[in-house]
């Protein structure tokens, strides 16, 4: 499905966005980037979505595009493989920058709904996935503790991140 395309006025460009990012010691190397491409060449999501470009995100923070990029799905779909760092000759590490984004995002309440739902499963539970009955039996056969036992140490991780007290985006794409 195509994104469709819209034009940015200047009006709504936030000229401290990129200022914001760079406050965040990880974020720092985005001033490196000279948008060559490099990163996205070598981003296996950029293949599968062809929008999604750790070039084009970090166009859009030095641009002050703040709505935008902290909206945009795709900082979410990330596959943690670092090829983007791997790829560029700036030694930029485009996965921090994306990890700020996120943290940006979740703060300014621009969290997919998905990831709140998870996060409140891991306080809940203290595990990110729900388990099948076979998987708690298999890990009593091998004498392996429940999991649930981390149940307040996973609660207190997130308590302290203060991912507790993030509510999703309304406006989804």
């Amino acid at each position: 499905m195509d994104e469709v395309k819209k034009m940015v006025s200047t009006s709504e460009l936030d000229p401290g966005f990129k200022s914001d990012v760079l406050a965040h010691p990880d974020a720092r190397g985005l001033n490196a980037c000279f948008s060559c491409g490099a990163c996205s060449a070598g981003c296996p999501i950029h293949e599968v979505f062809p929008d999604y470009s750790p070039k084009k995100l970090a166009k859009m923070v030095r641009l002050g595009m703040k709505k935008e990029v902290l909206n945009s799905p795709y900082i979410w779909y990330c596959a943690t493989c670092c090829n983007c760092v791997e790829h560029c000759p700036q030694n930029v590490k485009f996965f921090d920058i994306l990890n700020v984004l996120k943290n940006m995002a979740a703060k300014g309440g621009y969290a997919p709904a998905a990831w709140v739902e998870q996060t409140k499963h891991v306080m809940e539970t203290g595990i990110v996935f729900a388990q099948e009955d076979s998987w708690v039996k298999k890990r009593e056969v091998l004498s392996l503790r429940p999991l649930k036992e981390y149940v307040d140490k996973m609660r207190k991780i997130v308590e302290k991140t203060g991912i507790d007290k993030i509510k999703p985006r309304v406006n989804s794409k």
